[in-house]
């Protein structure tokens, strides 16, 4: 019992560390906390320390965090926002370029990634429109066709190494190469305004969680997404086996009812005033998505994994993430996208909107931050969606 108190504890306070660790040491300030947590967790699960008779908690969490996870982060997201023009421009040609890459990747590469194919290249729409929780949702919907912990581990892994290059590669020069394709060579920048993204990187969401105010709107935020986890529960109860829904469609599709209801009623519940004005409501849902990735990756043998397979998955990841990319800056000037437009939208897609003050502060333009953090947010909207669909056409392939 002390065991399982002490190992609960342990995964609650780890990601208060970890995001500590993270605005006081740059390397790990660049890499930020969820990659962090994937790699402190890989290293704690191969020393072998966690008695095997624990990892029921481990698994616990797992199945909890992320039908919480997500009302929490959609309840706050103001999507009257998200206005029409180069914005929502912007974020059509990002998500249709990752899709699109998704498929060249999988036609390339598919016989390579093997019967895992399919899955590898639905979670990575998810994770590449929305973040390491879009990533885990459609995993967890796929049920008993998503991935293994090692292989959920070893995905992982080839992320850290792609998004390290990818922002290496925009900070490096990549913004300046987009301003030249989409602008002409001869483009030169006219933002001057200079952007301290410290201010942005470092700041600290989770400072004023203590407070009476910030306490109360956390229990208001639980319950709601407790209230919308345990509707969606009931309406995945009847897709399960022995349903009547069971027998229409021929298979269990209860972990997508499940996902998918938890979204549509979140975003649906973003309509009213108060639900929207819960502005600690996402950094707690992120909180959780931290506590996920921990357990996932303390699940994962390294000394399981295939890693020649992990190659192809690295090559997979890279061609989607800077194909994308390229694809995104390519049709920038057809869609009538302005190039900054079409970077940090490909980095908030790609990166989550953490990322987004960074490069912003690359291009010293202030205002690609509310577009960045805008189609972030859209994307963690669409990106269950997104991964569900791009499975089933990946399955006819």
């Amino acid at each position: 019992m002390i065991g399982k108190l002490l190992l609960i504890l342990f995964y609650l306070l780890a990601p208060a560390a970890v995001l500590y660790a993270c605005r006081k040491v740059k390397v790990l300030n660049k890499i930020g906390p969820v990659l962090t947590l994937y790699v402190f967790g890989v290293i704690i699960a191969n020393l072998h320390i966690i008695p095997s008779e624990l990892h029921g908690i481990q698994k616990l969490l797992q199945d909890v965090m992320i039908p919480l996870a997500i009302p929490m982060m959609l309840f706050g997201c103001n999507f009257k926002n998200f206005k029409a023009g180069v914005t929502v421009r912007a974020f059509i040609v990002g998500v249709l370029s990752v899709a699109a890459m998704v498929f060249l990747g999988y036609w390339l590469l598919g016989s390579k990634l093997g019967v895992d194919g399919p899955t590898i290249g639905a979670t990575l729409s998810g994770q590449y429109t929305g973040g390491a929780g879009n990533f885990a949702a459609v995993n967890m919907m796929l049920g008993d066709k998503g991935l293994s912990e090692e292989m959920f581990a070893l995905v992982a892994t080839c992320n850290l190494v792609v998004s390290f290059f990818y922002l290496m590669f925009l900070m490096g020069g990549g913004v300046s190469m987009a301003r030249r394709i989409v602008h002409g060579k001869n483009y030169t920048s006219t933002h001057n305004d200079s952007i301290n993204a410290e201010d942005y990187v470092n700041d600290n969401p989770y400072k004023e969680f203590g407070k009476k105010k910030s306490i109360l709107q956390l229990l208001k935020v639980f319950v709601a997404a407790a209230a919308v986890a345990g509707v969606s529960l009931v309406v995945s109860g009847f897709f399960k086996e022995g349903s009547v829904m069971f027998d229409i469609l021929g298979g269990d599709f209860s972990m997508v009812a499940l996902i998918l209801t938890l979204t549509t009623i979140s975003l649906l519940l973003t309509g009213f005033k108060q639900v929207r004005s819960w502005d600690k409501s996402f950094d707690a849902g992120m909180y959780l998505i931290y506590i996920f990735c921990l357990a996932m990756a303390m699940l994962a043998d390294l000394s399981q994994l295939d890693w020649q397979l992990g190659l192809w998955v690295l090559i997979y990841q890279a061609i989607i993430v800077f194909g994308s990319l390229a694809l995104g800056v390519l049709l920038a000037r057809p869609c009538k996208v302005d190039a900054d437009s079409a970077v940090i939208t490909s980095d908030t897609l790609v990166n989550s909107p953490i990322c987004v003050p960074m490069i912003a502060a690359t291009m010293k333009n202030k205002n690609a931050i509310m577009v960045g953090i805008t189609n972030g947010l859209a994307g963690y909207a669409v990106g269950n969606y997104l991964g569900y669909l791009i499975y089933t056409l990946l399955g006819l392939l």
